[in-house]
């Protein structure tokens, strides 16, 4: 079990730089756990594929859904004192803070292509 960023989960449902290791992840270990957040940077990510025309809504839609199978049980909704104590201790985004309190709250890491998180919470972070 690891917990992984939007970042990594966009690789596995769209083609990139990053798609093969994100695919060998997931293949070596398929138990990933995500926030709520997840979701809608997810939306954000393949809205603005869509409205700069590198995909259709009907693709953008299957895409949202196969994520929300792969994922849907393994969303989790993190207490925003954890997020403000941990943001404001690492000085990291409250955005962040949400990936870094799950990785604390099951005592895995978090995998992400995030370096500069990756500087300021070494402990609790691995690079993909």
């Amino acid at each position: 079990m690891i917990v992984v960023d939007v970042n990594i989960i966009i690789h596995l449902f769209i083609s990139g730089s990053h798609s093969k290791k994100a695919r060998a992840l997931y293949n070596s270990d398929p138990y990933w756990h995500v926030p709520d957040l997840w979701i809608h940077e997810m939306t954000n990510v393949i809205s603005t594929y869509v409205k700069h025309g590198g995909m259709d809504m009907s693709d953008a839609k299957k895409i949202l859904n196969n994520a929300f199978e792969y994922f849907g049980e393994n969303t989790y909704t993190i207490p925003i004192q954890d997020l403000l104590a941990l943001s404001v201790e690492y000085k990291i985004s409250g955005y962040d803070a949400t990936y870094i309190a799950l990785a604390v709250a099951n005592e895995v890491p978090l995998v992400t292509l995030d370096k500069k998180l990756v500087a300021k919470v070494p402990d609790l972070t691995k690079m993909l």
